[in-house]
């Protein structure tokens, strides 16, 4: 069944060909020739350097950048109520200093 593919791929090709205008196959040929005949392009010297200086920084910023010690994050442990409940305090005592301080000003006025 294989051959029997190649040969109707074959036949299919040959009419391709002969349909095919002298024209086109003459530019066909000339652009297969120039395809050949090019030379392989060589990369620049200077892009190797700059790769490897490149990939090389890649590991080396990421050393610099990693933070040596631990990072200490609050615990819940110190958050509690109580912190909270000397803030208060402290915002009442605030308060009432101020009133006296208005008391005062009143008085002397």
């Amino acid at each position: 069944m294989n051959s029997n593919t190649e040969r109707n791929l074959q036949k299919q090709l040959v009419a391709l060909e002969q349909d095919t205008a002298s024209e086109d196959l003459f530019r066909l040929a000339q652009g297969r020739k120039n395809a050949l005949q090019q030379k392989r392009r060589k990369a620049s010297w200077i892009i190797w350097p700059a790769l490897a200086t490149s990939l090389a920084s890649a590991p080396l910023i990421a050393i610099l950048y990693t933070p040596t010690g631990l990072v200490i994050s609050p615990e819940r442990d110190i958050i509690e109520d109580d912190y909270y409940s000397e803030l208060a305090e402290e915002s009442i005592d605030l308060y009432d200093d101020l009133e006296f301080y208005d008391w005062l000003a009143d008085m002397q006025s």
